[in-house]
């Protein structure tokens, strides 16, 4: 069976679920209509925004991944790295 459309209108909506659920009273399709409405407004922040705007081979590494290999690029080419100390939160 296909799936309702995320455009469809409520009445396209009320005939696809009493098609799947038969006779459903009016008041509980508006609230289904409500909360699919809520549903289709969700969005989800993968983080692709900021991370787009690295280096293609950085993109799928975490941040520990990232430090890890900038660290070891300076070592290759001869600088000396040192870590600075962790932030006391006592000293802000």
């Amino acid at each position: 069976m296909a799936v309702l459309a995320a455009g469809a209108t409520f009445e396209e909506f009320c005939v696809y679920t009493r098609s799947l659920r038969g006779d459903v009273p009016d008041a509980e399709l508006v609230d289904l209509w409500g909360w699919r409405k809520k549903l289709h407004s969700v969005k989800l922040n993968a983080g692709t925004g900021s991370r787009s705007q690295l280096p293609d081979d950085e993109q799928h590494l975490t941040n520990n991944e990232r430090e890890a290999k900038v660290f070891a690029e300076a070592k290759s080419q001869g600088r000396n790295i040192e870590k600075l100390p962790e932030r006391n939160p006592h000293w802000i």
